[in-house]
């Protein structure tokens, strides 16, 4: 994954982030990370999530497309969820009252779509999406004041959630034997050959697998300055 850093000193920080996220941590945050592989301070962990040059899409496509192949054992699932991420206030991008089944209930949260790949052997996630509330997407203050990119729009869940299964197909080359998605949401048409987004398994309906190509809204990464990223809470 070299190529997904400029600098040297970006990708040792990473190494170490990613040595972090696999200990056994009671609270997962920049100061607990940073303590925990001997930092002083969260500075650089917050510095290489907010404002550090990497690829951190290109870093998850190369994770992904390499977790894919270990666990594919011929009866994958691609499942789509939602998962929310508690704040104390609204400062952090998309923050606000929202449902969170996490937090069993309405919560001060952010809520980011993840798109995981599961087998017999394992699971991993494959894609992840800011889901930033209509409050959040027309207050232009706000988005200034955060850096919300121009293009990101108001997207509901499940349209990210399709938008992230149609490039997993066309794009990361993901093959599963059926779909699950936490709501009802559209999806192409599956090749004949690959029998994806076939509806198996108990409490799945027809209608959580029938697909049509999404429309308006983009994808938006976690990663970024305010927050953007779940593990940057403090």
């Amino acid at each position: 994954m070299a190529g997904c850093f400029p600098r040297r000193e970006t990708r040792a920080t990473f190494r170490e982030l990613t040595e972090g996220l696999l200990m056994e941590l009671e609270d997962v945050n920049c100061w607990t990370l940073a303590e925990a592989v001997g930092h002083s301070g969260p500075h650089r962990f917050q510095h290489l999530l907010s404002r550090a040059s990497w690829d951190d899409q290109q870093v998850l496509d190369q994770a992904a497309a390499w977790a894919v192949q270990a666990l594919d054992d011929g009866e994958g699932v691609l499942i789509a969820d939602e998962t929310g991420d508690a704040k104390s206030s609204t400062d952090a991008v998309g923050a606000g009252p929202q449902y969170s089944g996490s937090l069993g209930g309405v919560g001060l949260c952010q809520v980011a779509v993840h798109l995981s790949f599961a087998s017999g052997l394992g699971h991993t996630v494959v894609d992840r999406a800011l889901h930033l509330p209509r409050g959040w997407a027309e207050d232009d203050e706000r988005r200034e004041l955060a850096g919300v990119p121009d293009e990101v729009a108001f997207t509901t869940k499940p349209a990210l959630a399709a938008a992230m299964l149609t490039r997993a197909v066309a794009e990361q080359q993901v093959r599963a034997g059926f779909c699950h998605a936490a709501w009802p949401v559209t999806q192409p048409e599956p090749a004949p050959q690959t029998g994806i987004y076939r509806p198996r398994g108990k409490g799945i309906s027809d209608k959580a697998c029938q697909w049509t190509p999404p429309t308006g809204g983009s994808l938006w990464s976690l990663r970024g300055s305010r927050s953007y990223h779940p593990v940057c809470a403090s």
